[in-house]
């Protein structure tokens, strides 16, 4: 596999991704078609031969695909799992042996240079990868997990959560996650445990009560290690 051209494209994909951010009753189509511009820059990296012609179809269609996933807003966290998942097995497949993808001359002399710095450029997409897994496509997979033991979004005293606090806890989250995955790679454990430390003291008072710090601590704990995991896998791939 070019893993390389494989990152690179799925990394394009992640960044037009983060635009569902804050879009929780499905993106409109007008922003979808404005995400899928983004991944096409991929093939400017790519000779033009058979495999720039599947994957250029690959990137084009695919958007009404994903406009049709975000419209079932009643199963949207498990369409959008759906729709990454279709990216890397798809994007995977195109940049495996079964094809020849090959990185253009110009891309290859600009990411090799004279001293050859294409393990560099390697390692800096995987850690690309996982930053752009932990802000927001652990998220995904947090608010699937989290709808499927039905446990809906609480704010204090038990009372349903309002935007403003939904999207306060999300960032947080994302945060969260962002310190955790890089200390996990740098193997500073002690400052994840620092993290986790901090925001429990912070939200001391809050605890009292009993249904909301359950809440907290299951989310805290499920977006921990969903960061530790992305970071342990890929940690390998890092030089």
């Amino acid at each position: 596999m070019n893993l390389i051209l494989f990152f690179i494209t799925i990394n394009l994909i992640l960044i037009s991704r983060l635009g569902l951010t804050f879009k929780d009753q499905g993106a409109p189509a007008s922003s979808v078609l404005k995400m899928s511009a983004l991944p096409l820059f991929s093939l400017l990296l790519i000779d033009i031969n058979l495999t720039w012609y599947i994957l250029f179809i690959y990137l084009v269609f695919y958007p009404a695909l994903f406009i049709y996933l975000e419209k079932k807003a009643d199963h949207l966290y498990r369409n959008r799992l759906i729709s990454l998942a279709i990216h890397v097995f798809v994007i995977g497949m195109i940049f495996s042996p079964l094809f020849s993808a090959n990185v253009n001359r110009l891309f290859l002399e600009i990411i090799t240079g004279p001293e050859g710095i294409i393990e560099g450029v390697l390692s800096l997409q995987v850690l690309l990868f996982g930053l752009l897994l932990v802000m927001n496509e652990m998220n995904i997979v947090l608010r699937y997990l989290m709808e499927k033991l039905n446990l809906a979004s609480i704010g204090e005293v038990g009372q349903p959560v309002n935007d403003q606090e939904y999207n306060t806890g999300r960032i947080i989250g994302m945060l969260e996650r962002i310190f955790i995955f890089i200390f996990t790679i740098a193997g500073q454990f002690a400052a994840v445990g620092f993290i986790l430390t901090a925001k429990g003291v912070v939200r001391y008072q809050d605890f009292k009560d009993r249904t909301f710090a359950e809440y907290v601590l299951i989310g805290t704990l499920l977006s921990t290690l969903l960061a530790f995991g992305a970071a342990l896998i890929l940690s390998g791939l890092i030089s």
